[in-house]
């Protein structure tokens, strides 16, 4: 295992190298830089190798693999040499990869016939989060430029679209919130700050739907596309009705009591809908539904025509 992950730290580091390499050679200089390979597991940890100046090599997030030496050999081969540290035991290798193509800043190498594996080169300031990092719970933040460790900076929001899953994300915003990262399993994206017709701010991006994040009474939730995916209070207080209109159509409702909000799903498409106050019963809506409910029976208003539908909670 630690001869594989040697080998693909080593092919990444060699495919920014050689731009050239399938036609002729690369130079040491080409090659001098972090190169690094996002691990598919959590993107916000990352393995790699340093080449420096004058032959020195280190190692970028392998606490096990230790880079020590490079050169290059016939502008089309990269040796590494170091020390492969476990089970109680530290052997010197050497290994030579193949310089395949360096187009840019991605960087392919391979051994034989067997592999290709890519790298990118990291820039300087982008915040490598190594072994060591990560293993004392460090991320690097898009938003800050520096690392952090969510679980002390950020707002835990857990996970709703599966209620058996122990799943959560992080809230981290800007000093002045005009934005947010929202740190999720495997990567994380920054949120911009804008304010709705009725002055309730929310963070986005504009143009897109990926991801909004609102509050909602002493609830933060993160939806897409009208699903609820992640709320402070996750699934805790959670109630889901099955109702069924007069014409046998079937409409599924989660009401989350703390946030204040029901999310509906109608023919595979999810709404968000606030609660508003009723003189009786409840109420809930956005700028295209009205849902009006009192006892086991509800209307659901479309409010661009004014059609009702009748719903009736479904049998057990």
């Amino acid at each position: 295992m630690e001869k594989h992950v040697l080998w693909s730290a080593l092919a990444s580091a060699l495919v920014l190298a050689s731009c050239n390499a399938g036609k002729g050679t690369v130079t040491e200089n080409e090659l001098k830089g972090n190169w690094v390979e996002v691990m598919p597991a959590n993107q916000q940890i990352v393995q790699g190798v340093t080449l420096e100046e004058g032959g020195k090599a280190t190692s970028i997030g392998m606490a096990t693999l230790k880079y020590e030496r490079w050169k290059l050999t016939d502008g089309a081969r990269l040796i590494l040499e170091g020390k492969s540290i476990g089970n109680g035991q530290t052997i010197d290798f050497a290994d030579t990869l193949d310089v395949v193509s360096l187009s840019g800043d991605t960087l392919t190498l391979g051994k034989g016939e067997m592999y290709r594996i890519q790298y990118v080169r990291q820039q300087e300031g982008e915040g490598l989060i190594g072994g060591s990092d990560a293993a004392m719970g460090y991320t690097w933040s898009k938003m800050l430029q520096k690392k952090i460790r969510v679980f002390e900076e950020g707002t835990r929001v857990h996970s709703v679209a599966d209620p058996n899953s122990s799943v959560a994300g992080y809230l981290v915003f800007a000093s002045d919130s005009s934005q947010v990262e929202f740190f999720y399993p495997e990567t994380d994206v920054v949120l911009d700050r804008r304010t709705r017709p009725d002055g309730t701010p929310v963070w986005n991006v504009e143009e897109d739907d990926t991801y909004l994040v609102e509050k909602a009474e002493s609830e933060w939730l993160v939806s897409r596309r009208g699903q609820l995916l992640y709320a402070t209070s996750g699934v805790e207080d959670l109630v889901k009705v099955a109702f069924v209109a007069d014409g046998g159509e079937e409409i599924e409702i989660l009401f989350f009591g703390k946030a204040g909000v029901a999310q509906m799903n109608r023919n595979g498409v999810c709404s968000l809908l606030r609660q508003y106050r009723t003189a009786s019963g409840y109420g809930y809506k956005n700028p295209v539904f009205d849902l009006r409910g009192k006892g086991q029976e509800a209307v659901l208003t479309t409010l661009s025509d004014g059609s009702r539908l009748a719903l009736k909670e479904k049998n057990k």
